[in-house]
């Protein structure tokens, strides 16, 4: 039998990787470890353990989003060019995974809120380095593949922290929780050195660059970046943090375990490691389509699929529906992230890569504090049904608005 060309030139694209792009993605790979340990078991700590109500643990993610997206500006505008920039990026992961840890000792769930987002600050400076070190160390015909590749990387250990995590809570019950805080620290500081020892980063642009020397604004982007921004802010209104969906399920399973927290920790649980087996299983296939099918349109489905989560979360309380909302939402955040980064570099030139991703950074970190704050008030004092429901039109209301983005595209040539 003949070997397929689709899998022929997929290994062949594989093989072209560079080095550099494999270091992010094993850094990328300790580093999800360490904070996926943290992030689903948190909305379960948050309420049972601190008594906070859903809008809380919207308000305590959606803030550390926001703050992430705030400092992500200057980092893709300020520090994802220069020599130097692998050292800022490796203080930004220190900063997650200091922080993340210390949420073993809070009492407190202001202290989980300024915590949370000085882990997300951390991220945030360093986000646009790790994407710009990948977007330029990786020939244009490959990037969608580099991006894939990390991005299954980061969510491989999504599922190891995610496992780690439901062991944890199998043996110690709802006492785990400050063990898993504390024990995150140990991948996480892995990260810290991977990056900043193993990453070389050869292709890092000059400083002396005049567009980096003068910090792009919103007017050097391209037309068709601007249009995407505004119709991702849009889908962010209705686009809210993953640790709500989470608190969702497990609130909808809490009588069939028989009222165990235990329980109904380890069967979210479950489902999160179940997302992201079908998030890290699609990477690296997406980053091929995006390498050849218009990756705009991929983002647009992303969108539509993620209103089909907000149905699943609105639906009567039952272990089917609540399979399917994580499964959904598997594959749609599978498909976001690398179509995203793969159009995104398509459209504007070396310089202004660290930037673009700062924008990008930016508006969906501000989308998340939006809708996770919506959601979360919608549900505590109205309905999670309209709360899911109102997410969901704005999802799609941001997918009508990438039409105008993908037209512009299209041109041979478009003027700023």
């Amino acid at each position: 039998m003949g070997v397929d060309p689709a899998a022929r030139d997929g290994r062949r694209g594989i093989s072209r990787i560079a080095p550099d792009v494999w270091a992010v993605s094993l850094t990328s790979l300790f580093s999800d470890w360490s904070y996926e340990m943290v992030l689903p078991v948190l909305p379960f700590f948050l309420a049972f353990v601190l008594f906070a109500s859903p809008l809380i643990v919207g308000l305590v993610d959606g803030a550390a989003q926001f703050a992430q997206s705030a400092v992500q500006v200057a980092s893709g505008t300020q520090w994802a060019t220069g020599r130097d920039r692998k050292i800022r990026g490796s203080w930004g992961y220190l900063a997650t995974t200091v922080s993340h840890g210390l949420i073993a000792l809070a009492v407190l769930w202001p202290e989980v809120l300024a915590l949370r987002v000085s882990a997300w600050l951390g991220r945030g400076s360093r986000q646009p380095i790790k994407k710009a070190i990948v977007a330029n160390a990786t020939a244009p015909e490959h990037q969608g593949l580099a991006f894939g590749l990390e991005q299954a990387m980061d969510t491989a250990g999504a599922v190891l922290g995610t496992a780690v995590a439901i062991a944890l809570v199998l043996w110690l019950g709802t006492s785990a929780f400050r063990t898993i805080f504390a024990i995150s620290v140990i991948p996480g500081l892995v990260a810290v050195v991977v990056f900043l020892v193993v990453v070389r980063d050869a292709a890092a642009p000059d400083r002396t660059d005049p567009v980096a020397v003068r910090h792009p604004g919103w007017r050097d982007l391209p037309r068709p970046v601007r249009w995407f921004l505004v119709a991702e802010a849009v889908f962010g209104l209705g686009y809210f943090s993953i640790l709500l969906a989470l608190l969702r399920v497990g609130e909808n399973l809490l009588p069939s375990v028989g009222g165990s927290v235990a329980g109904t920790v380890v069967a979210a649980l479950l489902l999160y490691l179940l997302y992201n087996l079908i998030f890290a299983g699609l990477s690296v296939p997406v980053g091929g389509w995006a390498d050849r099918a218009p990756g705009v349109l991929l983002v647009g489905a992303s969108f539509v699929l993620f209103a089909a989560v907000d149905a699943f979360l609105a639906s009567p309380p039952g272990i089917v529906f609540a399979v399917l909302a994580f499964v959904v939402a598997g594959v749609q955040v599978g498909l976001q992230g690398v179509a995203e980064s793969a159009w995104l570099v398509r459209q504007v030139s070396g310089p202004l890569v660290g930037p673009a991703f700062g924008w990008l950074g930016m508006v969906q970190g501000f989308g998340i504090l939006a809708g996770s704050l919506l959601v979360g008030a919608l549900w505590t004092y109205v309905s999670a049904p309209l709360a899911f429901g109102i997410s969901a039109m704005f999802c799609l209301a941001g997918a009508l608005l990438l039409l105008p983005a993908a037209r512009l595209a299209s041109r041979p040539a478009v003027m700023a």
